[in-house]
């Protein structure tokens, strides 16, 4: 049971929920860092085999920009073609290694659905992203291990630790729900008037 719940809180909470867990189900360091590891890369191709499964992105393409928001259509399009012209000039830049550390970094500091999720919807090269997005699980996982291996020591249980880390992870969770609903007030507003 101990295995399903490390890999349910790795899935929707990254090295932040899982860590804690393991902790306070009397993992050690080195065996929540191996596990939380192989769990976290494990995931870079379940993310695109589910994006792809489900053709993300058509559904974000034809039903969900272009039949509700005409004017964030325009702004999304140019969004994209200005990130892929980014995207595209770091990566002449830096070089194709180059790239491929950016884009350990930038999952190492969003996570690996997120990452997943950008380089599906940018159409980034699989071959490039896949590995890259790996790396920067395995890396986070490690780093989050020995960080939190740390603190656990400063607290009387790793069970708190774990409580904490949750709580914080919702309020997050909370606040960022806030914003979006916030920002779809303001795109819609102006629709709404218009009627």
């Amino acid at each position: 049971m101990s295995i399903i719940g490390l890999v349910a809180l790795t899935l929707l909470l990254g090295p932040f929920g899982s860590i804690p867990f393991a902790f306070a189900q009397g993992m050690s360091t080195f065996d929540t860092a191996i596990a939380v590891s192989i769990i976290h890369a494990t995931l870079v191709p379940v993310w695109f085999g589910f994006f792809e499964f489900i053709g993300y992105s058509m559904r974000y393409k034809n039903r969900i920009i272009s039949r509700v928001m005409g004017y964030a259509a325009a702004k999304s399009k140019r969004f994209r073609v200005d990130i892929d012209g980014y995207i595209r000039k770091f990566e002449r830049r830096t070089g194709q290694f180059g790239f491929a550390l950016g884009v350990v970094g930038f999952t190492f500091l969003v996570g690996v659905s997120w990452a997943a999720l950008c380089a599906y919807i940018l159409n980034i090269k699989k071959k490039t992203i896949l590995a890259s997005i790996a790396v920067g699980a395995v890396i986070s996982s490690i780093f989050w291990t020995f960080v939190f291996a740390g603190i656990v020591g400063a607290l009387p249980s790793p069970l708190v630790l774990y409580l904490i880390l949750i709580a914080v992870t919702f309020a997050f969770l909370i606040y960022k729900k806030v914003r979006e609903r916030k920002l779809l007030q303001k795109i819609f507003r102006p629709l709404l008037r218009s009627r």
